[in-house]
């Protein structure tokens, strides 16, 4: 009977959303209206977040997860981890690499309103070699943009948060790349209007891997500008990012945060090569 039992939570687990790839997990996703988590979901999510990181597949972690209001489930190579469709708040789609990968996870943070960074992540994410990703589910404001309710990348304690927090932890020298965009002709330098791509670490230091990725980018991308904040550019620099600010706190200083114009995410949304050799620079 306890065996019947745990085939029928699995089977439920399995089937509570259905998808037939990652492309049209994400879409089936969106949704719902946010409500900030309590501190216990907070911590509660990333131990879970750590476990799944971890590579743990098991029915105790997936009811674990269903108790708090998320499905996981496998779909080709990848676990996932979302919201139950009956209970969306608004706290993230992620998405783990299940046979290693290298020690990076992709953020888009803003993929409603950050035209084609849903894609593009999503792009990295399923032909790149990275072991994690996370997409925010809920817009960052509605109709008016005074109403920001649901900014994944100045909201303080998220589940969005505790994906990163877990992340640190397993991977303490691994890289967080949070991919956002702009437009060119908003900017009000001259810089900043002939700039394709800004990266950043968030602070006015860059450190070395910063700097070594800014230079790869500028030697990959050649049709396209790359600028390093605040070096070269004053804009767009991520300071008041709450996931690297919260992650500095813990000690950690790998947080890339790029900012990509229209022209650029156009060419990377549709370009392989473009996309691999843009990957590369993130390794």
């Amino acid at each position: 009977m306890n065996q019947l039992i745990a085939i029928l939570i699995a089977t439920t687990l399995t089937l509570s959303v259905s998808a037939e790839s990652i492309k049209d997990a994400l879409k089936a996703a969106k949704g719902g209206k946010y409500v900030a988590p309590s501190t216990a979901e907070v911590r509660e999510a990333e131990t879970l977040f750590i476990r799944t990181l971890k590579g743990e597949q098991s029915l105790d972690l997936q009811k674990a997860w269903q108790a708090q209001g998320f499905i996981m489930r496998t779909l080709t190579d990848f676990t996932i981890v979302q919201e139950i469709n009956e209970k969306r708040t608004g706290r993230g789609f992620y998405l783990f690499r299940q046979n290693g990968g290298l020690p990076i996870a992709l953020q888009a943070p803003h993929s409603f309103k950050d035209l084609y960074t849903l894609q593009i992540t999503r792009q990295l994410m399923q032909k790149g070699n990275y072991v994690a990703a996370g997409w925010n589910t809920v817009p960052r404001y509605g109709k008016n943009k005074q109403d920001n309710f649901a900014d994944m990348a100045h909201l303080e304690d998220t589940i969005f948060q505790a994906f990163g927090r877990a992340f640190v932890h397993q991977y303490p020298t691994g890289t967080i790349v949070q991919l956002h965009s702009f437009a060119q002709e908003k900017r009000k330098t001259n810089v900043g209007k002939t700039t394709d791509l800004i990266l950043s670490n968030t602070t006015i230091t860059p450190y070395q891997r910063v700097l070594n990725t800014s230079q790869c980018l500028k030697t990959k991308l050649t049709e396209f500008v790359v600028r390093l904040y605040p070096y070269e550019i004053l804009d767009l620099g991520g300071t008041s990012n709450s996931n690297a600010k919260d992650l500095r706190k813990r000690g950690f200083n790998h947080f890339f945060h790029i900012e990509m114009s229209k022209p650029l995410r156009q060419r990377l949304r549709k370009n392989k090569q473009l996309r691999r050799q843009f990957g590369a620079c993130l390794q």
